[in-house]
């Protein structure tokens, strides 16, 4: 499961303005039209980190959402810490 809160690199106590600001920021970091001089495969993983972020303020700045996401990342219980650590992994360098 992807922690929304370190994709913005906020806290779990953040306000919807700290949110917004750092969804701001990083949407600028990662938008292919500031991506100016970079490579292809530069270009792509950018993207790829672009959706993480649209889809981490997505959740975030809407509270049933929020709320919901919190009681889940909560309630997760890592039986095997490799395997998540794995799947981080592959989530984020594929």
């Amino acid at each position: 499961m992807i922690n929304h809160f370190s994709v913005l690199g906020v806290r779990l106590s953040a306000k919807e303005e700290d949110i917004k600001k750092a969804y701001k920021r990083l949407s600028n970091k990662y938008h292919p039209d500031k991506l100016l001089g970079v490579s292809e495969d530069e270009k792509q993983q950018a993207a790829v980190q672009l959706q993480r972020v649209k889809k981490a303020y997505e959740v975030l700045s809407d509270k049933k959402l929020r709320n919901a996401f919190i009681k889940d990342f909560n309630n997760v219980i890592v039986n095997d810490p490799t395997a998540a650590m794995r799947e981080l992994w592959d989530e984020y360098y594929s």
